[in-house]
This record gives structure tokens, sequence and C-alpha cells, in this order.
């Protein structure tokens, strides 16, 4: 049997100095340093030298991120990264908008899928045009805890955004809420990590470039001991 041929749609970033791109990762986390260790001229090769925190461009979170008992990245199953994905458009609503389950419902039947038969699940938001840009950084997004709750009841174990992050920082954009800047709860969404072993994959690329609403994902995170994420290289592969 002739082999079916397969296109690949590459859904992450490049990842730079912070120089570059000061955009490409939240201010709190360790800014991205490529240096050159080895050079033709002076060693017959070259070779680049990394500095980069496990949250750097197109990356997953770990559970350990938020649960002091989660698993670090080196931890996760690889499972979890690999599989059947949907894509559901959300690149109608506007920035600082409420993401509910109403709106996850809508997507999911204007995409004729049913949540229950996939484990990774793509949000579409259009964002990434953003990237590189201060903008990336405001236009955003809010998944609510209760609709992240609801589709990792429905059977979702990775949420795929095209965002930097999946919600508004409570202490930021919330002034009457009390919180401190180094309480977990400003970022309600990431706390269900405490609850469920679920993961998250933040800053992706190219979700638009997907067609239809499904696709076979691939995307794994460097195995980083003791890590609480991790960059990864995240690709759609579509039949053509």
């Amino acid at each position: 049997m002739k082999k079916q041929k397969e296109k690949l749609i590459d859904l992450s970033h490049t990842l730079e100095t912070y120089e570059a791109n000061p955009y490409q990762q939240l201010g709190e986390n360790a800014r991205s340093m490529i240096g050159t260790f080895a050079t033709y001229e002076a060693d017959g090769f070259y070779e680049c030298s990394l500095y980069i925190g496990d949250h750097a461009g197109t990356h997953m979170d770990a559970t350990k991120h938020f649960n002091p008992d989660g698993l670090y990245t080196d931890e996760v199953p690889l499972e979890a990264f690999f599989g059947e994905a949907c894509v559901l458009d959300l690149t109608n609503m506007k920035a600082h908008s409420d993401v509910n389950i109403t709106d996850i419902q809508a997507a999911a039947e204007k995409a004729e899928v049913d949540l229950k038969d996939y484990h990774i699940v793509l949000l579409k938001t259009g964002r990434d045009k953003y990237y590189g840009t201060p903008e990336y950084f405001r236009d955003l997004l809010n998944i609510l805890p209760e609709t992240i709750e609801w589709m990792i009841q429905q059977g979702m174990v990775t949420l795929g955004v095209d965002m930097v992050t999946i919600e508004l920082d409570r202490y930021i954009y919330y002034p009457d809420s009390n919180l401190n800047p180094n309480d977990a709860e400003r970022y309600p969404a990431h706390c269900l990590m405490k609850k469920y072993e679920w993961y998250m994959i933040e800053n992706m690329a190219n979700l638009t470039a997907i067609p239809g609403s499904t696709c076979k994902f691939v995307g794994f995170p460097l195995k980083i001991s003791k890590g609480s994420g991790g960059p990864m290289r995240a690709v759609a592969i579509i039949e053509e």
C-alpha cells in the first residue's frame, strides 16, 4: 500500500535572546541568552551556548510549576503530548474576554468535534500575530478555571494556546482582589495543577495554519531534571 503523504506544520516560535525579543516570555521569567561557544576560526567548528528559563518560548508547564507534589518535567508522560488533537476557534473573542464553558461548547459544536474524543485541545486565538511586540503581553483571553476544569472532566490532559499565558494575572488586572505579588492565586487556572495532573502549552504559533479542526499533534518538552516546564518543538501532522 502506498504511504499516505503527510504535511508538517511548525507550531513553535523561534527562541531568541531577550535583547532580540523581550516579548517571548513573561517578565518574571529568566531572560534568554544565546552566545557563541566555539567558532570555525578558533576551534574548527561552530557551537553556541544557551541560558534559558524552562518557560521560554513555546513551552509546556509541568504540574510541579504550581503543585509541590506534582510531576517534574522529566517525569511527565510522553503520551500527554502525542496524539489526535482538536482545534477550537476563539479568534472572534476580544482582548480580556473571559472564556467560559459555553464559549468552548459553541466552538466545539462549530468545529464538529466531541471533546471526549481528544486528550489534546488547542485553542486558536490568533494572538501569535503579536509575538515579539508589547501587544503580545496585553491582548489576552482569560480562560476561566471552571472552563478548564470542565474540559479536564471531558478528558482533556493537555491544553495548548497561541498566547503568552492562558489567563489574566488577577493581581494586575483585578486590583480589588486583595492579592499579594507572591500569591499563587494570581493565576487560578494554573492552580488547578494542585487538583489535577494536566498540562498546558503556551506561546504556540501557526494554529491558524491548521486546515480543519483536527490534527495529529507531536510536541515533546526537553527532558529537564527538576524542571517546572520545558521548551518544545510543537508540530501538527496533516494527512494530504
